[in-house]
């Protein structure tokens, strides 16, 4: 483990948990962490804190790790047995997924020792804490993906195509959903095309991407403070059931409980224009 247990056994929790948000990034820690099955279109990486946490996959026995990153679009759920925890969200069609694709070389999941980031130690125990502002847990998150890939990637190993769509799409959503006629039309490719290689690179269809920006479009409104009630309309959600449904499939979060323990630091998402 990451950290020497206390003589009680175990890792002092933090009184709050922490979300950080920066466009095409999520990162959540917690003093403990449990949710049901559920898949979702960003790459996961997990990291226990405390103790080994558990991950369950579809149709596989229950499984303990000290850190697992998984691939975009990977049933799974995770217990960490009431120990502290940190899981980052991080977008296919962001620039840090160079590392993770490197970390992954081509499986679904990968798991690795609590040995690799004691490098980062004093750094782990301060985001813990809650006391680092969100450039440090910035540097904090390259500093981590630099240390398990041990790799610079170079580029994204994505059809330039592609990331020109995902542009595209990220300046229409929430306020205008574009369909894949349109995209198609912008990247220069077939509609059938255009879905195979999106599905293929990505991991998630076009139609789980832009259902994903709607849900981090709206997980800004709600940490600069908006109504669950206005941010589902403002995020094109039908209404605040339709969004908490879809929070809940797609990352098992319940809006109350973020709200509930949580302390929300953010960078202003870039909005799409009207």
């Amino acid at each position: 483990m990451l950290f020497k247990q206390k003589e009680s056994g175990s890792v002092a929790k933090p009184e709050k948990s922490w979300l950080y948000a920066w466009d095409g990034v999520v990162l959540y820690v917690t003093q403990e962490h449990l949710n049901k099955s559920h898949a979702h279109f960003p790459a996961l990486l997990q990291i226990g804190l405390g103790a080994q946490f558990a991950v369950t996959l579809d149709h596989q026995p229950r499984s303990y790790h000290d850190i697992v990153c998984m691939a975009p679009n990977v049933s799974h759920s995770t217990d960490s047995e009431n120990q502290p925890f940190l899981a980052v969200l991080i977008d296919p069609d962001h620039e840090l997924y160079g590392y993770v694709h490197a970390l992954l070389q081509g499986r679904s999941m990968c798991s690795l020792p609590a040995s690799c980031l004691q490098p980062l130690r004093c750094e782990l125990v301060k985001l813990i804490a809650g006391t680092l502002n969100i450039a440090q847990v910035k540097q904090l998150l390259l500093r981590i993906l630099k240390v398990l890939s041990a790799q610079e990637p170079v580029h994204l190993p994505w059809d330039v195509r592609i990331l020109k769509a995902c542009e595209y799409i990220k300046q229409q959503v929430p306020h205008s959903i574009p369909t894949v006629a349109n995209v198609a039309t912008q990247v220069g490719l077939s509609e059938s095309r255009l879905m195979h290689l999106f599905s293929a690179q990505l991991g998630g269809s076009m139609r789980q991407y832009i259902l994903w920006l709607k849900v981090r479009y709206a997980l800004q409104l709600w940490i600069e403070g908006h109504s669950l009630i206005d941010l589902a309309f403002e995020a094109g959600f039908s209404d605040q059931a339709h969004y908490t449904r879809t929070l809940r499939r797609m990352v098992d979060f319940a809006p109350s409980i973020l709200k509930a323990n949580t302390v929300f630091i953010s960078d202003t998402f870039a909005l799409p224009q009207r």
